[in-house]
């Protein structure tokens, strides 16, 4: 257990363990005050106990790396009262700006009110999260399965890893809603928050955080399928599972019925959360039922679009001021709506690549880029081809060449709801074979570190050659003087296809004692800290049997600006920061225990690369299972410190 070990010991070398000790009782130690200090008898010999609490923490301390707080953390309990000053805590958070977890942007974890438990969290959190994942073989610093009262069918967490939103069903799937889950609350650890009925499974779920008329706020956009009218079967087939092949839009699985598809966007403001989430209600008492019962719901409707043809790829975000839902309608057609009281639409067609301009080319993905007013969006098409003269009987199947395109579109003006066919303002065509499931990290930063920091670059994953490789591209910003005039004067990140760079590939394959199983692997982009899963080329099924997970590394040794960047910023705070693995994949060193865990089956996955966390869930159960890459600082559920008690409680509250 954590509690044998010091934090120091866990920073430099994290060992794995199992979960969260749980301490129901606290042992007090006494109070101080801030004017009676404990002296130890040093025989008239100057030492610096005997300075004051403000030399010590605003003067002394400040010189300190967190290595050094650590060990003086051990010395006597002076130190130990006052290497936990939130001041402290809040001057490593300064100083390694992006390397911080996203925090929501609501007043509750604002700089101001952090306390310094939290900001010691952050701070430990952004330094174990990075020493693991450099490692050649990334480790887990614990599992922890906690009980989630529904079965999460797909889920997304927040920047920063304190909200996950999951759609959910009861076992017998029968009952659809979406879930909010608070992850670090002081007493349970993660607690629903919040729930609210969906008419049938919500998918492509998208949580953003976005400010509406001037509330800080969660804002969730999911897709649902419905059957028409007039078509609805006595059979009750679930429209939800007529999916695109293993995300390919050219391989369509097509339902048994004529489908409506219905993308909404809800509204939960975070202080709604934050007041459901304070630690002095204990959840599932009655006490906090009742006090839920008496604030208004938490879910407000903000908006919806309807459409006979498919709707996917659903991206959240605040363009000049104004939220707005972006969907993709397929094959070609984007549609934006504001989500205000108007609700203006505005819906545009993408112009084809010219050299295959006679062939649909269905959008892949996309991403709205809202402070560069523009959106991201990749196509493909399959290329045409004679069939061979004298086809050899019995050979491979012809996998036909696929091109696809990546592309900068401009976003519509507001309530054009029909403005034509675009243009893209920039455009690079690749080609391949077999390509499928385009992923697109999102760029977005939330924090304001007040430093002149590069912004995050955007990476696009596909897989080819059936599920067996890889591909990476990168999109990074464009330097400040290379930027347009608007952009170098605000400072605000600008992303050019001219950038675009695509030579990375990855294959990963899992082995055993008799042979090498070539896999199918899946990503979960991050913008520097990217996830791999891999599977069973043979199984198809929607319950994935992983093999194993591997961590991606934007580049060899972490040589890119960008991770130079986070690195050098981390060298503010720590006297010995390691290198970089040599290659940029590497498989995780999980114990067997959960490598059984997960080939026995896993449902959906999440991944949040500020934390370092894991979330998945499994078939036929109501748990969510978490393994976590960092190591960070107990609490009791009275808000102490584990294992050993603060002497001056009034320190829990700076």
């Amino acid at each position: 257990m954590y509690g044998r070990f010091s934090l120091i010991s866990r920073l430099i070398s994290p060992a794995l363990s199992c979960s969260y000790p749980g301490a129901n009782e606290r042992s007090r130690i006494g109070t101080g005050t801030w004017g009676v200090r404990v002296h130890q008898d040093f025989n008239g010999l100057p030492s610096l106990s005997m300075l004051s609490d403000d030399i010590l923490v605003d003067h002394i301390f400040d010189y300190l790396m967190v290595e050094d707080i650590l060990c003086l953390r051990m010395v006597n309990k002076l130190f130990y009262n006052l290497t936990h000053h939130g001041i402290i805590w809040k001057r490593f958070l300064q100083r390694i700006g992006p390397n911080v977890p996203a925090l929501p942007p609501s007043t509750h974890y604002s700089p101001h009110f952090l306390t310094s438990f939290e900001a010691e969290r952050l701070v430990i959190r952004a330094i174990t999260v990075h020493k693991n994942w450099i490692l050649p073989n990334p480790p887990a610093a614990s599992y922890l399965p906690v009980q989630a009262h529904r079965h999460i069918l797909s889920m997304v967490v927040l920047p920063g890893g304190k909200y996950l939103v999951a759609s959910a069903c009861n076992l017998a799937k029968t009952h659809y809603s979406l879930v909010v889950y608070v992850l670090d609350h002081r007493i349970r650890g993660i607690v629903p928050l919040a729930e609210t009925p969906v008419r049938g499974k919500a998918y492509n779920v998208c949580a953003k955080y976005v400010n509406v008329e001037g509330t800080p706020s969660i804002l969730i956009g999911y897709i649902r399928r419905k059957t028409l009218k007039g078509h609805q079967s006595t059979n009750r087939i679930d429209p939800s599972i007529y999916n695109p092949y293993l995300n390919n839009p050219r391989c369509q699985i097509d339902a048994p019925m004529p489908l409506e598809y219905v993308a909404t966007c809800l509204q939960i403001s975070l202080d709604a959360l934050d007041a459901l989430g304070n630690p002095t209600l204990v959840p599932g008492s009655q006490e906090f039922f009742d006090f839920a019962a008496s604030q208004p719901p938490p879910f407000r409707l903000l908006g919806y679009l309807r459409s006979d043809s498919e709707l996917r790829n659903v991206d959240l975000g605040e363009v000049d001021g104004v939220p707005n839902m972006v969907v993709a309608k397929m094959p070609e057609t984007i549609v934006m709506k504001e989500l205000t009281f108007e609700g203006r639409i505005s819906t545009f067609k993408c112009a084809r690549e010219v050299t295959l301009s006679q062939q649909e080319q269905p959008i892949c993905n996309l991403r709205l880029l809202p402070l560069q007013g523009q959106i991201l969006v990749v196509r493909s098409t399959n290329r045409p081809q004679l069939a061979p003269a004298n086809p050899l009987p019995g050979g491979p199947p012809i996998i036909p060449d696929v091109m696809f395109t990546v592309a900068m579109f401009p976003t519509p003006e507001p309530g054009d709801g029909e403005a034509g066919e675009f243009n893209p303002l920039s455009i690079s065509s690749f080609y391949g074979k077999d390509i499928e499931d385009f992923q697109i990290s999102d760029p977005h930063v939330l924090n304001d570190h007040g430093g002149d920091f590069l912004p995050p670059p955007i990476n696009i994953f596909y897989r080819n050659e059936s599920g067996g490789r890889i591909c990476h591209m990168i999109i990074p910003p464009t330097p400040r003087e290379s930027a347009p005039e608007g952009f170098r004067s605000t400072g605000k990140p600008h992303y050019a296809i001219s950038n675009l760079k695509s030579n990375m590939m990855h294959r990963l394959s899992f082995k055993n004692d008799e042979s090498r199983t070539v896999c199918r692997t899946f990503v979960v982009p991050g913008c520097l800290r990217s996830l791999f899963y891999s599977v069973p080329r043979d199984n198809r099924s929607d319950t994935l049997s992983i093999r194993n997970f591997s961590g991606h590394l934007l580049s060899k040794q972490g040589n890119d600006a960008y991770s130079i960047m986070r690195r050098e910023m981390l060298q503010n705070i720590l006297r010995n920061v390691p290198k970089h693995r040599e290659n940029m994949l590497g498989q995780f060193n999980l114990p067997s225990y959960i490598l059984d865990h997960i080939r026995n089956g896993v449902t959906a996955i999440a991944w949040d690369e500020g934390t370092g966390r894991i979330f998945y869930s499994k078939p036929h159960e109501t748990m969510l299972h978490i393994l976590d890459m960092a190591a960070t600082p107990l609490e009791t559920i009275n808000g102490q410190r584990y294992p050993l008690p603060l002497e001056d409680e009034r320190m829990l509250d700076l």
